[in-house]
């Protein structure tokens, strides 16, 4: 054993600087369901009413993801028509 260590750590331990799963739509929708059955439950106006928010801010990025990945269909089908045309063109 050389008694040389690793500078960085162990490197089967993920890099704190890699990104986490990033979140669908759909994975927003029922966060934003769940917060708002949890909310029903709740003693307090204030623990409701931040559930509430938190439900409305999950609803908002599910709509945010779903144009984003319209808005990135369009642009690829918008690609494949402009690509499809230029090699008609090039065959005349």
């Amino acid at each position: 054993m050389s008694g040389i260590t690793h500078p960085h750590g162990d490197l089967k331990t993920p890099s704190p600087k890699t990104r986490a799963k990033r979140d669908s739509s759909e994975q927003c929708r029922e966060r934003a369901s769940a917060d708002l059955l949890t909310s029903v439950t709740m003693s307090t106006a204030n623990q409701r009413l931040i559930l509430e928010r938190s439900a409305a801010n999950w609803s908002l990025r599910a709509e945010m993801l779903d144009g984003f990945q319209r808005r990135e269909e369009e642009r690829r089908i918008a690609v494949q028509s402009s690509a499809r045309k230029a090699a008609d063109d090039v065959r005349l």
